[in-house]
Parts: C-alpha cells; structure tokens; sequence
C-alpha cells in the first residue's frame, strides 16, 4: 500500500496535483488538486478537486494495520470513467421520476440519465467538473458555480464543500449553497467502502454488522422510484435498527440494498446518529451522523460481477456487492411527494447540510 505523499503545508494538510482534466464543454484543461488531511488517530483522508471527490480514507485496524477502506483509483482519469466513487453528489441527489419538478406552479424538465429519470444531477452533474479549492483554517474548500438552466434546473447556485479531520477520526463535510431563483437542491457524498478492507470484496461486506436508526423506509418502484409511502420498517426485511449482519440482511432483501431510510424522531438542522457499520474482525468500525432527515444504503448491486471488469486501486478487482454506501440527504423525490419533507430552496434560504464520518476502532 502506497503511503500518502504531497507538499506538506499546514494543520496536517498536504496539497499536490493528481492528474489534468480537459474540459468536455470549454475544452480547458485544468489541474486536478489532491488534499490528504491526516489527525492523530491514525486516519487519513484524501479529497481531490474534481467532483469535490473523497479519493481515499486510510484507517487503522485493532492491531495498528493500516488500509483503505473506500473503493478508489491510482490514477485520476479512471474517476472520469466510473461514476460517483466517493464524488459530491449535485445539485439533487438520487432519484427524480421522469425528471419532472414543479417549483412554485412551474413545470422544470430536468435531464434523463437513469432509464426514464433523473439521477444524481443529471447527465453532467457536480460530480463531473473540478471546483476551485483551498485550505483554511485546517479544512479543505472546494466551490462551484452551477448556472441558471444547468441540466434543466432553475437558478444559479453557488455551491461549498467543506472538508475537516478531526484529532479522533472524524470527518466532517459540510455543505452549503445559494440560489438566485426557486429550486431544489439535495447534495450528499457518495463514498463507497469497505471497512475489511477496499479489495475484501463480498466476503468482506458480509461480514459487517449494521445498525440504523430508522423506523420506516421509502419503498420504490421497480425503476427504484419512491412510491410516496412511509413503510414501517418492523416485520420487513428493512428492520436494521438492532445489530444485523449484511449477509443475513441481504438474505432478507432479495437485490440488495438501494434504499432511503427515514431518521427516527428527526430533528433537522441538527447532526444526529444515522447508522453505524462494525466490521468484527478488523475491529474497525464508521458511524454516521447527518442534518438532513434520510439515508440512502446502498449495497453496490449494480458494480459488475466480472472480475477485472472494474479494477481499483493496486490492481484491485471491485465487484458486485463489494462495498456499501451511506448517503446522508433528503428523502428521494421529494419535489413530488409533497407530504416528503421539501427539498426547494431560495434567495435568502440557503442550502446547509452536515454529515459527520466516524471512525472508531473495537479491540
């Protein structure tokens, strides 16, 4: 495993170029940053500047062995060609039906990218341009313009990541952003991992023991498009709220997990417990914490089952159910579900959204 190299510059932050992207619409090529934020725990984070991208998180296990724990490439333009490893998901996460969006009584078309729907921001969403960035005050920034009409939404938005590492291996995203018009904005990040270990494949994942804090889910059609219920989730496959392993929860959800889980008692605007993934045999284990009243888990069933079809960092092979998501955000769909809770956002109402990544470690 390589080790984290860069030019040192200051509160445990190191800065160096990952690779250049040439621009699909300007044809400008631009130097892509890469951050790695290191803390006394032990953790490491590397954040690069195209899609605002968590590229890699190091953590150590209970005996002081060092690995990554999220799906990642060694060379920059292999995140160009698979979408959304560890990306800013923008300017609305997951799923929209049909693309359709009325703001205020007006009918918006956003852009179709996922069978008949809108998916992560469209054709070209946030996670495919490089944002500016900077360090200060110990996190990394990353910002991006997103004009009025881009994918079909309305407004100019101005968008902010905001990267910390904290001493005990906390890492905290902060986002936020600002609209000229009406519109609706769901942002998240979408970091795939694998607390055994980024090459531990399906073995792997099914030894994690999972636990939500979620008392109903949104169920979906068969394009995985909310239905616009709230299901409880006791008696069903969904009820994670006591510790259960991924094997046996995947037992009891034939597919997999692809699904928006709703925070129990949700207080939003404050950062609150989502879910927590234990890995036993490594020791290590994530919590996650959001502002936002939902979660998507995400159990990659659609990477391929191929060996070799999709190959990671060191030569890795990452496959079919391999790794696991947690995106904090708001309820799928939301602009068309009105008893969801609103994702519409306006001048003088800005967008502030907060998710907390905990690492921890059981002896």
């Amino acid at each position: 495993m390589k080790e984290f190299c860069g030019t040192e510059c200051k509160m445990g932050i190191t800065e160096d170029i990952f690779g250049e992207f040439s621009d699909p619409d300007s044809g400008k090529k631009v130097a892509v940053k890469r951050y790695t934020l290191s803390s006394a725990s032990g953790v490491s984070v590397q954040v690069i500047s195209y899609g605002a991208c968590v590229s890699a998180i190091i953590v150590p296990d209970k005996t002081g062995k060092k690995d990554h724990v999220t799906l990642g490439f060694d060379k920059f333009e292999d995140y160009t060609k698979i979408n959304y490893q560890g990306s800013t998901i923008g300017r609305h996460a997951n799923r929209i039906g049909k693309g359709k969006a009325t703001i205020d009584g007006e009918d918006y078309q956003l852009t179709i990218n996922n069978n008949a729907n809108h998916l992560h921001g469209g054709k070209r969403g946030w996670d495919k341009y490089v944002w500016e960035s900077c360090i200060s005050d110990g996190s990394v920034f990353f910002s991006h313009f997103s004009p009025d009409g881009d994918q079909g939404y309305p407004g100019d938005v101005l968008a902010q990541v905001k990267y910390t590492l904290d001493d005990e291996g906390g890492l905290h995203i902060d986002y936020e952003a600002m609209t000229t018009r009406a519109t609706i904005i769901n942002m998240t990040n979408h970091a795939f991992f694998n607390l055994a270990g980024h090459a531990a494949g399906q073995r792997g994942l099914f030894e994690h023991v999972v636990k939500l804090n979620a008392d109903c889910y949104t169920p979906v059609s068969d394009q995985l498009i909310p239905t616009g219920e709230l299901t409880p989730v006791g008696g069903t496959g969904f009820d994670l709220r006591s510790p259960t392993s991924f094997k046996e929860a995947l037992t009891n959800v034939p597919g997999g997990l692809d699904h928006n889980f709703c925070i129990h008692e949700k207080r939003r605007g404050l950062l609150e417990f989502a879910a927590s993934f234990h890995h036993p045999p490594t020791g290590r284990m994530l919590e996650v914490y959001t502002t936002e009243p939902g979660f998507q888990v995400y159990t990659g069933n659609f990477l391929p089952k191929d060996e070799g079809a999709m190959v990671g960092r060191n030569g890795s092979s990452y496959k079919f159910q391999g790794s696991f998501c947690c995106e904090p955000q708001n309820f799928p769909d939301a602009i068309n579900h009105k008893h969801f809770p609103e994702d519409v956002y306006r001048p003088g109402k800005p967008y502030k959204h907060s998710i907390l990544f905990k690492f921890l470690v059981r002896k």
